[in-house]
């Protein structure tokens, strides 16, 4: 399914018997990120803005979070990370009002690797809040107050403007980085690079890893009036 991100690419990519190193020092508009034909005005005046789009049942999205989380670290004062849940599907919207329950309450941070522990590793889906209440209580969540956030009129608004930043921004698959409103990059079009190239990752992670370089070119790139 193109929005859990169907990595038949990368399958072709993954499968070859010689491995080479993963490193992108340029990057090219169609192929490794997609320039948006309507730029988006971002939020952080000054500042370099890189939005994450993620999906907590999207196992590249578990992947990725321990990565990008190392990389937004490393990153200077002039970027700013965000991160907006996305939802293909009815069924799917709980995990993105349980992000914005937790960001409300200041534990959307470190809950995150916690609850992609629990969808990927534990077979624990929490598609409801009940069961969200449950699991996150053994973190020092109280249920009560978070059924209160969970159910509030602000937390669903922000799922409502999340929805339509996924839109405004083009995403359909997940995961997905767009760096200052303009530049949309993805694994698929990252593969399709490495590809062209011959520079072959020797796993998924290092696929990740490369499209997060591919962001820190852009982002110098744009520091030096570049794009």
């Amino acid at each position: 399914m193109k929005k859990i991100l169907g990595f038949v690419l990368f399958s072709l990519i993954f499968v070859t018997t010689t491995a080479r190193s993963v490193s992108l020092t340029t990057t090219e508009v169609g192929t490794n990120y997609t320039k948006l034909s309507i730029p988006q005005i971002t939020n952080s005046p000054g500042k370099i803005e890189v939005t994450e789009f993620f999906f907590y049942a999207c196992k590249h999205c578990h992947l990725l979070n321990p990565l990008i989380d190392q990389w937004a670290k490393k990153q200077k004062k002039d970027v700013v990370v965000k991160h907006i849940p996305v939802t293909f599907e009815a069924r799917f919207e709980p995990h993105a009002i349980m992000y914005y329950a937790l960001s409300a309450l200041g534990r959307d941070t470190d809950l995150t690797p916690k609850i992609f522990n629990a969808i990927h590793i534990e077979k624990n889906y929490l598609l409801t809040a009940e069961a969200q209440a449950n699991y996150l209580n053994k973190f020092g969540i109280d249920k009560k107050n978070f059924l209160n956030v969970y159910n509030a009129f602000s937390t669903k608004n922000q799922v409502n403007q999340a929805k339509k930043i996924a839109y405004d921004y083009k995403v359909d698959s997940t995961p997905a980085i767009v760096i200052q409103g303009k530049y949309l990059l993805s694994p698929d079009k990252t593969a399709e690079l490495l590809e062209k190239t011959g520079k072959y990752p020797k796993n998924e992670q290092e696929l990740l890893s490369a499209m997060l370089y591919t962001a820190d070119v852009i982002i110098r790139q744009i520091r030096e009036k570049k794009l």
